[in-house]
């Protein structure tokens, strides 16, 4: 018996010390980056949990959401009476769930993204243009987010969808394709849009607490540390983790906070509710090879990266359409119908053979030095 005692606890012991130390390697590799925050450019993420909030996965499982999981397509999000939940939607927007509600992923591409509202509540809070939309589908229709705001839909028993627009401008999926500006909410039934002003002063909790959020996140962005954000930013770029050419910035955890928040790449961009988020990448001195497309390196082309040298594209690479040669954060600020919470920046200019030629902001911040002043701004 004592025998059998002591192989089981010799065992116990063997897989606690091989957890302890696979934590200890995964601390260690992090500690060896030097990496205080995550960076993420990716939809789905679970931001904020309270009250009774639960999943159903497409592959079946079931159980309790927590902050910290990760969406796929397909799963189905559903909160109690008492729940709240808020989801990162492509970097910079957010979805926020109300009580007696529920919804899920049907696309996470920044150039249209989809999620499902199939009961409830939920208030968007979107970066968005015509060619960047957000669409939000519920039972009897769908509707288009073409331009940043704020949004506010509601699904009834029946299935009918209403769309408040707080600020923004949405597009209906009807015939004529009518569109809602900033104060009107709008619903579609039997084909016919019928369009009302509402009162962008009576605010119940889930807007409150939406408002809340966006200033709280706002202000985290704004306190990142410039050193060791630029650390994680180059590991996580060297890492094929993101590049410019996939979002309109990125998502950053925050290990004090523990919330992701939103680090632009754009200069003087704030939030669809108006808090501006501080910093841009354009603060933190990345090498230049950081603003330009990604590229792909082959036996006969073998590109620099990380000496400050443009990495040359493989011809494999080349892109069939002179769009895409512009960050997606540079064309919305182009765009005179997506400005809101952005400031104009200068366009890319045009060369007959390269196309679309994009001059990044490398030195818009002076080095980095041991004090912890931040320097003026432009």
């Amino acid at each position: 018996m004592k025998n059998k005692f002591s192989r089981l606890f010799t065992g116990s012991l063997a897989i606690m010390v091989l957890a302890c130390a696979a934590i200890a390697q995964n601390n260690g590799i992090a500690s060896a980056a030097g990496d205080k925050y995550v960076i993420s450019a990716k939809a789905g993420g679970v931001n904020f949990v309270e009250g009774a909030v639960s999943i159903a996965k497409q592959e079946g499982r079931s159980g309790i959401l927590l902050k910290g999981d990760r969406l796929e397509i397909g799963d189905r999000v559903s909160t109690g009476a008492d729940g709240k939940v808020e989801i990162l939607l492509n970097p910079g927007s957010f979805l926020r769930l109300g009580g007696n509600s529920s919804f899920e992923f049907k696309t996470t591409s920044l150039d249209d993204l989809q999620v499902n509202v199939q009961a409830g509540s939920a208030i968007f809070e979107v970066f968005a243009a015509e060619d960047f939309t957000v669409s939000v589908n519920v039972p009897n229709t769908k509707f288009h987010l073409i331009q940043s705001g704020i949004y506010r839909v509601d699904v009834s028993k029946d299935g009918t969808g209403t769309i408040e627009v707080w600020k923004g401008k949405a597009e209906l999926a009807d015939a004529k394709g009518t569109v809602v500006k900033g104060g009107r909410e709008a619903s579609l039934a039997g084909g016919n849009a019928a369009i009302a002003k509402f009162d962008r002063d009576d605010k119940d909790d889930l807007e409150t607490w939406s408002k809340a959020r966006s200033k709280a996140l706002a202000k985290t962005s704004a306190s990142l540390d410039r050193r060791q954000m630029r650390t994680s930013l180059m590991h996580s770029f060297l890492g094929r983790q993101w590049n410019m050419y996939d979002s309109f910035g990125l998502w950053v955890f925050d290990p004090l906070g523990l919330n992701y928040c939103f680090l632009p790449f754009g200069y003087g961009w704030q939030s669809p509710y108006g808090y501006g988020f501080g910093n841009h990448i354009g603060w933190y001195n990345l090498p230049p090879v950081v603003y330009y497309p990604p590229s792909t390196v082959t036996p006969n082309n073998t590109g620099r990266r990380g000496n400050g040298t443009r990495a040359v594209p493989s011809p494999d690479s080349a892109r069939t359409s002179r769009r895409d040669e512009v960050p997606p954060f540079v064309r919305i600020q182009g765009n005179t119908s997506s400005r809101v919470g952005v400031r104009q920046s200068p366009l890319p200019s045009f060369d007959d053979e390269r196309g679309p030629v994009y001059s990044p902001p490398v030195r818009i911040a002076p080095p980095i030095s041991n004090s912890s002043a931040k320097p003026s701004r432009p």
